[in-house]
């Protein structure tokens, strides 16, 4: 038998590898893509894969209320550091740490006997003269004594009786009064020590209602009005909102950071507030009427971007959107999707734009796993709102 060529031999060899390879492992893509039939079993195969279950929810048309978010601090409505007048010796402590008063309620009693004693002597000063008077008006009315006489003493005992009016308004200096009706902080003195005019007794703060003071940028100057309504939150308190309203707009604004200062008061009949607090505000501004909104966990983030999955003739699609305003439960579409489309709102992961989608209750079944990223709960703090 003749010998085979070369180049013969090895073209047989690397058919034969080929086709064990196709055997064991399947034609290489190249190859499959030219075979006959490879078009129609890749049809096939996306035909058979099954749709992705989601759940989805329509875009509504509702009114939104503008709102403007600003940081701000808790203030006393009145406040002031109760301190003595007078110098004397601390006798009695007559409040407690944190105590509620009235006003005029006495919260030191100073040693009064100093002060007492220049009563007395006032007293007795001012009895005297009434008396010299009334002898000098009695001879005067006879005729037997001068008029001028009666005429000076009577201004020497109206001096006298002026001069006790004001011995007792300095004995009840002694006793340290509150100015108005709120809640003590903590006290400074102690019992026994002296204390000078202008010694620090406590801190008082009238915190029913309280104010909150805080800045916004200038540009919204002519959203902001009298007696708008606002909630507040602090970290304090993470469940509750704080509401109120307007009360004082600055009349200035200030130059250097372009921002004018608000200040609206709250109700704190609980004193859960105090002052220095720092408080999430959120202002309302106005109303958007017919706006287009979806829950929020429909909006996803990507980047500085936005975008939900809508549904259209059975497939996904992915629609970028820019976002308005927010609350808990709805977000406002500003542009990208009309009203009564419907969004995914549960079934997120692996989901791509064109993949087939199966519609399905919230209550069939267990609820998909959670996504990866953001949902538009985080979107709060991972993307301001927009404002419309």
């Amino acid at each position: 038998m003749r010998p085979l060529p070369t180049a013969f031999t090895v073209l047989l060899l690397a058919a034969g590898g080929l086709a064990a390879t196709s055997y064991v492992y399947g034609w290489p893509a190249p190859l499959a893509a030219i075979l006959p039939g490879a078009g129609e079993r890749d049809e096939e195969t996306e035909d058979a894969e099954p749709p992705t279950p989601v759940v989805l929810a329509e875009a509504g048309l509702a009114d939104i209320a503008l709102t403007l978010e600003a940081v701000g601090d808790t203030v006393a409505r009145e406040s002031v550091t109760v301190t003595a007048r007078v110098s004397g010796r601390v006798e009695t402590i007559a409040f407690t740490d944190g105590q509620d008063v009235a006003e005029g309620d006495i919260l030191v009693r100073l040693d009064p006997a100093d002060a007492q004693d220049q009563v007395r002597v006032a007293e007795a000063a001012a009895e005297e003269a009434r008396q010299a008077f009334g002898r000098a008006a009695r001879l005067a009315e006879d005729g037997t004594g001068p008029r001028a006489v009666a005429n000076d003493l009577q201004r020497q005992a109206e001096a006298a009786e002026a001069e006790v009016a004001s011995a007792r308004e300095r004995l009840d200096d002694y006793n340290i009064r509150a100015p108005f009706a709120g809640r003590l902080g903590l006290r400074n003195i102690s019992l026994g020590a002296l204390i000078q005019p202008g010694g620090e007794v406590a801190v008082l703060d009238a915190v029913d209602p309280i104010e909150i003071r805080f800045t916004v940028p200038e540009r919204y100057l002519g959203e902001i009005r009298m007696g708008a309504p606002m909630e507040a939150a602090s970290v304090a308190f993470p469940d509750e909102r704080f509401r109120g309203e307007v009360t004082a707009i600055a009349t200035r604004v200030d130059p250097a950071l372009r921002t004018v200062l608000v200040e609206a008061s709250v109700p704190n009949g609980e004193e859960k507030l105090l002052p220095g607090m720092l408080m999430n505000v959120t202002l309302e501004t106005g109303q958007r009427e017919d706006a287009v909104t979806v829950p929020p966990i429909a909006v996803q983030i990507e980047g500085a971007n936005h975008f939900v999955f809508a549904e259209t003739e059975g497939r996904a699609e992915r629609v970028e959107v820019r976002v308005g305003q927010r609350d808990a439960d709805r977000v406002e579409i500003v542009e990208g999707l009309e009203a009564g489309r419907r969004v995914v709102v549960e079934g997120f992961q692996d989901l791509a734009s064109g993949q087939a989608i199966e519609p399905r209750d919230r209550s069939e079944g267990d609820p998909p796993p959670a996504r990866d990223g953001p949902e538009a709960g985080d979107a709060r703090t991972a993307a301001p709102a927009a404002r419309g």
